[in-house]
């Protein structure tokens, strides 16, 4: 019984589903509804316009339509990479006190996980003869 008259709204990507999942209570009593991903549209732009609105930058960013298309490209049109990406460009702008998102910062922005992976030259592989 829900004693709290409480509703639970889970948000998450496969695992949370797969979790979800492996509860035959919480499958009974959850229904799944999907995100669509982010499409090259007005809708998009303005998605993008307020979070950068949200992240008070002193000073105003202007993007390019490339630059809406590079972070749909490098995002894959999801919502939480989307997220992290802008949040990712605002830190930078701040730490590098220009105080804004460029279109240079989003071209060559990249995820944490890739600046900090380990790089292995490559060994040439043997012949076998």
């Amino acid at each position: 019984a829900n004693e709290l008259c409480a509703s639970l709204v889970v948000f998450g990507g496969n695992e949370a589903r797969e979790a979800v999942r492996g509860d035959d209570q919480l499958v009974r009593r959850l229904d799944e509804h999907y995100l669509p991903f982010w499409e090259d549209d007005v809708e998009f732009s303005r998605l993008i316009q307020t979070l950068i609105a949200a992240m008070a930058l002193e000073q105003r960013s202007v993007l390019t339509v490339a630059s809406l298309r590079t972070i749909l490209k490098v995002t894959g049109g999801v919502t939480s990479c989307v997220f992290v990406m802008v949040k990712s460009l605002a830190i930078e702008a701040i730490e590098t006190s220009e105080e804004r998102i460029t279109h240079e910062a989003i071209q060559s922005w990249q995820p944490l996980r890739a600046q900090h992976a380990w790089t292995m030259p490559r060994q040439p592989m043997a012949e076998f003869g």
